[in-house]
């Protein structure tokens, strides 16, 4: 009985290979495309900041801060009957016109500048020039809170002689929050902490 040689189709082969070696290569580069690695691992896992708001430290002078809340009670007196300014030197004075008896009257409030646990500055007034007259304190900032609208932007403690600037009232159109975080008048620093939104600088 005669036996046939078996013919190995080497063609055929070398094709299974050839398609074996490509399946497993582009296995190896899909399994490693989907893998993260180690550093996008530790990203992963690593917490980003959840806060709203990116801080700044503000420093500024004399100058700078007064021509700063002066801007800020221009925008808030637009509608509003009564004027002030405020001036800095070696003491906080609010410089304003009102009317008295139909009269235009100006005033100068004198006051020490301190800051409360919210960070808003508050004019302590020690006395009050109305004209060329002196007055009690308490009696121009009563005439002022019981005759005139104020913004938000200021507050009167009529009992406590005080004026309060609330800083985050001229700010909040922006979305902004102010603290004050220093006030030396006789060394001329100030320094604030400014509280700026994240998607206003998206």
């Amino acid at each position: 009985m005669q036996v046939k040689k078996q013919t190995v189709n080497f063609w055929k082969w070398a094709f299974i290979i050839l398609v074996a070696t490509l399946f497993l290569v582009s296995g190896t580069v899909i399994s490693k495309v989907i893998t993260p690695s180690e550093a996008q691992v530790k990203m992963e896992q690593t917490k980003l900041p959840t806060d709203d708001y990116t801080k700044i430290d503000v420093s500024m002078d004399k100058k700078q801060l007064q021509a700063t809340i002066n801007y800020y009670l221009r925008q808030s007196q637009k509608k509003q009957k009564i004027k002030y300014r405020f001036i800095l030197n070696d003491s906080a004075i609010l410089m304003g016109t009102t009317k008295v008896l139909g009269k235009n009257i100006s005033f100068s409030l004198y006051t020490i500048p301190k800051l409360d646990k919210n960070g808003n500055i508050v004019l302590q007034a020690k006395s009050v020039a109305v004209g060329s007259l002196n007055a009690p304190a308490s009696f121009i900032l009563g005439y002022i809170k019981n005759n005139y609208d104020l913004s938000k932007g200021v507050t009167i403690n009529t009992r406590k002689a005080t004026l309060t600037l609330n800083l985050n009232q001229f700010t909040k159109k922006q979305g902004i929050v102010l603290k004050g975080k220093q006030l030396d008048v006789p060394n001329n620093k100030f320094l604030f902490e400014v509280n700026i939104p994240l998607d206003s600088i998206k």
